[in-house]
């Protein structure tokens, strides 16, 4: 059916299901294949639900010390058509905010029940309350229980909880209808409740949410509030849209995710490269007792011209061979000192020219390329000034972003970081998962939690990549970091998980009525009073 999709896209790049089916466009993803079976027995099913709900009511009367759920005497059960005119009625209305003790609260489906008995009281005679039918009032509690489990994954006044809120309506009246809803695992309303579910909780719980997405799910849902007339197939051709539109999100994501990860390594290559630049000039240099700033140039400039080379050609290159000679021929003239034998002048252009070449490739600014390689050329010109001009070199050499990148990665490493045997273990955890696993970040004292992907790291520099739902860079990390973040618990990786959202709420929902019933499903009259 087209549901497979929209589950997809969104558990797809959207850990909506631990992303088991890959990326996007592998069409169907988790969701699609989630919905297998489960097709039969719905009426059977459902009455097994209204026992354990009548399992549970018993307990809770004991509980409180009164009969369960008696009816007042003046109370008229209401017609289910009547119900379902109501709701129809009520799907009509702007959806008014929801005031608990003064303050705004989150609208549940306990809400949506006085509104739907203030509507039917409307047309019921004077002096009488009006009573929902039992099977439906059972329906209702169970679409409410289903729903409180769905928002504890979304945020409070989120566009997904305003969404959610905005389904209530239509989705009660399909499951007063058609209890199929209850347990049909391929049921179109479900599983268009799913993808809003999933999408919203897992897309649209960033600060940056995509107002793209925001706009095509309001869409849906509007489109569903105002056409929904008992007709079913509104929700599969709804559902169908909004999948294309998750399938265009996830490949765009995709396409920016790879995009961070590519310039990742570059960094990383570039940080080996700095390094092992870094290390032969330190050769060259050790013990010579050059000038400063000749020390200086060649530490910085040329460990930077090494470092290009070195990721450009390779070390068994003649261009690394050639950038060497011209490093070992400047300690050389420097080493000399004054009145030593300097490169002869014809010479000494050839090499400024070279150098100068060799600067602007790493990003120096021409003048400045050009001072710098005139100084190492002839050390003792420009007379007595030759420290003050070198230490104002030295403040010019951080000027290009290219070898500070390198560096950064290389001052991370360097930097020693002690772990306890818990956090020790948690990183040998992290060296070992797959790229694309899912991560939970909690944000807050209040426990809102955000999920990112990893999308890349790096054993050598330690540095970790992570994107949001929509493939861009968020945070920076490194692997010592992540693994104390998890050992205190701010941090987890995100289990693989079974089914869609919807399914697993269910299966919460009927876990927690067994409980009520004795733990293994028995009716309410075997229901231990504990």
């Amino acid at each position: 059916g087209p549901g497979g999709g929209a589950g997809g896209a969104a558990g797809v790049y959207g850990a909506g299901a631990g992303g088991t089916a890959g990326r996007a466009g592998a069409g169907g993803g988790p969701a699609g294949g989630g919905y297998g079976g489960g097709e039969t027995g719905g009426e059977d099913s459902f009455q097994q639900m209204r026992h354990l709900l009548a399992g549970r009511r018993q307990l809770l009367g004991k509980l409180v010390g009164g009969a369960p759920r008696a009816a007042p005497g003046n109370a008229v059960v209401v017609e289910p058509t009547k119900v379902q005119d109501a709701l129809g009625a009520l799907q009509k209305k702007p959806l008014g905010p929801v005031m608990v003790g003064g303050k705004p609260a989150v609208r549940t489906i306990a809400h949506l029940k006085q509104d739907l008995l203030a509507q039917l009281r409307q047309a019921t005679p004077e002096g009488k309350s009006p009573a929902l039918p039992e099977e439906d009032n059972d329906a209702i509690d169970l679409v409410g229980m289903l729903f409180d489990h769905l928002m504890k994954d979304v945020r409070p006044n989120s566009p997904a909880s305003n969404l959610l809120a905005k389904l209530q309506v239509p989705l009660l009246r399909v499951a007063l209808q058609d209890k199929g809803f209850f347990t049909r695992k391929q049921h179109p309303a479900r599983q268009m409740l799913n993808a809003i579910a999933e999408t919203g909780a897992y897309w649209l719980g960033e600060d940056d949410t995509d107002q793209q997405l925001v706009g095509k799910m309001q869409s849906v849902v509007d489109r569903t509030v105002r056409d929904f007339d008992g007709n079913l197939d509104i929700f599969g051709n709804l559902l169908e849209d909004l999948s294309s539109h998750l399938q265009t999100v996830s490949r765009k994501a995709e396409v920016a995710e790879k995009r961070h990860v590519e310039a990742a390594r570059g960094k990383e290559r570039l940080a080996l490269a700095r390094e092992r630049a870094a290390a032969v000039v330190e050769g060259l240099l050790k013990k010579q007792n050059l000038p400063r700033f000749t020390h200086t140039l060649l530490s910085q400039a040329w460990t930077d011209v090494l470092a290009l080379t070195s990721l450009r050609q390779g070390e068994d290159s003649d261009a690394w061979k050639q950038q060497l000679e011209i490093a070992e021929r400047l300690v050389g003239v420097a080493k000399a000192g004054p009145g030593g034998a300097g490169i002869p002048p014809g010479e000494a252009q050839v090499l400024q020219q070279e150098i100068q070449s060799a600067l602007a490739q790493v990003g120096y600014h021409a003048d400045e390329a050009s001072a710098i390689a005139q100084r190492l050329v002839d050390p003792q010109g420009g007379g007595g000034d030759d420290d003050s001009a070198a230490s104002r070199t030295e403040l010019t050499m951080r000027l290009k972003a290219r070898s500070r990148l390198g560096e950064e990665m290389q001052q991370a490493k360097k930097k020693k970081v002690v772990l306890t045997p818990e956090e020790q273990a948690r990183l040998e955890q992290i060296k070992h998962l797959a790229f694309g696993t899912w991560f939970e970040f909690t944000l807050n004292q209040q426990g809102e939690k955000v999920r990112r992907r990893l999308s890349w790291f790096s054993t050598v520099t330690g540095h970790v990549l992570f994107v949001n739902h929509r493939g861009q860079k968020v945070g920076e990390h490194t692997l010592e970091g992540l693994a104390k973040a998890m050992a205190q618990g701010q941090v987890k990786v995100v289990e693989e998980e079974k089914g869609t959202l919807i399914d697993r709420a269910w299966s919460t929902v009927m876990n927690a009525l067994r409980s009520f019933a004795g733990g293994s499903g028995n009716t309410a009259s075997e229901a231990p009073a504990r």
